[in-house]
C-alpha cells in the first residue's frame, strides 16, 4: 500500500536527520524568512471565486516524472503571474523527488505563502519547515494515529505555522471535528493507497461539510468544468499541481482555470 510505504521511509529519514542534527539542535537554528498568512486567504468557501495553491512537483508516482531538473524560482514566478494566491512545494525526497532546500528558493521568489507538501510524520518535521521557510504544512489524516496528529497540530500551531489537514473520508472529518478550528480542511480526490483519483468522490464529501468550515480540493483538477463542479457546492480554494506541470503555458493553464482567459 502506497501511503504506508511512505510512511515508513519517512520514519527513517527523519531518524537519520535526527542523528545528523539533533531536535535540540533544530529547535535553536535561527528563522530568517518571515511568517506569511495562509489560512486566512481560505477562510471562506465562496460559489464564484478561484484561489489556487498552485503546485511545484518534479515526479509523480502516478504521473512519473515531470522535470527533475525544473527551475523552482521561475516557475514559482510563474504562478505568480497566473494568479495562484499561494504555492505548494512537494518536499518528500525518494518518490516525488522534493528537496527540502527548494523551500527558501520558493519563498524568495514571490510574495506568495508557501505550502510545505510532504508527509509529515515527526514535530522534527515541524521545526524544520519553520527554519526553512514554510507558512504552512500537510498534515494527512489517514497517514498516523490520531493522537499523533493532534500532538502535530498543537506544534505547528504553537510554531505559528499554518495546517492543511487532508482527509480522504468524511469519518476522518467527523472524527476530527474538534479540531477543525486550527487548521483548514483537505479533501483529496486520490486514493492514497491505489493512487486512484474520484473528483466523485471527493464531491461527495464535500456536500456533507457544514458551509462554515473551509474547505480545499485537492488532485485530478484538469481544467475550467472540473472547477465549476465544486464551484457550484462551495470550496475555499483549490490544489493543484499535475495538470500546471504538464502543461507548456502555466501562466495561460492558471488563467483558465480561474475562469478569466
Amino acid at each position: 500500500m502506497f501511503l504506508k510505504k511512505v510512511v515508513e521511509e519517512k520514519r527513517l529519514l527523519v531518524k537519520e536527520k535526527k542523528a545528523r542534527v539533533p531536535l535540540r539542535v533544530l529547535k535553536n537554528k535561527q528563522v530568517d524568512l518571515e511568517k506569511r498568512q495562509f489560512s486566512d486567504l481560505f477562510s471562506y468557501r465562496t460559489n464564484n471565486e478561484v484561489r489556487i495553491i498552485a503546485e511545484i512537483k518534479k515526479a509523480s508516482p502516478a504521473k512519473k516524472t515531470f522535470n527533475l531538473k525544473i527551475d523552482v524560482k521561475e516557475l514559482a514566478k510563474k504562478y505568480y503571474e497566473g494568479g495562484a494566491v499561494a504555492i505548494s512545494l512537494i518536499t518528500e525526497p525518494k518518490f516525488f523527488f522534493g528537496n527540502i532546500d527548494d523551500l527558501p528558493i520558493v519563498k524568495k521568489s514571490t510574495p506568495l505563502p508557501v505550502l510545505r507538501k510532504d508527509f509529515i510524520v515527526d514535530e522534527y518535521e515541524i521545526y524544520e519547515s519553520k527554519i526553512y521557510g514554510a507558512d504552512a504544512v500537510l498534515l494527512i489524516a489517514e497517514a498516523l494515529e490520531r493522537n499523533h496528529l493532534i500532538d502535530l497540530i498543537h506544534c505547528a500551531r504553537e510554531l505559528g505555522i499554518d495546517i492543511l489537514f487532508e482527509i480522504h473520508s468524511l469519518k476522518k472529518f467527523e472524527e476530527f471535528y474538534d479540531f477543525s478550528k486550527q487548521f483548514t480542511l483537505g479533501v483529496n480526490n486520490r486514493n492514497l493507497e491505489t493512487l486512484e483519483i474520484n473528483l466523485n468522490w471527493g464531491l461527495e464529501i464535500l456536500k456533507n461539510i457544514p458551509r462554515d468550515i473551509p474547505v480545499i480540493i485537492e488532485s485530478g483538477i484538469e481544467d475550467r468544468e472540473n472547477i465549476e463542479k465544486f464551484l457550484e457546492v462551495g470550496v475555499s480554494g483549490f490544489l493543484i499541481g499535475s495538470s500546471l506541470m504538464a502543461s507548456n503555458d502555466p501562466v495561460r493553464h492558471l488563467k483558465h482555470l480561474r475562469g478569466i482567459e
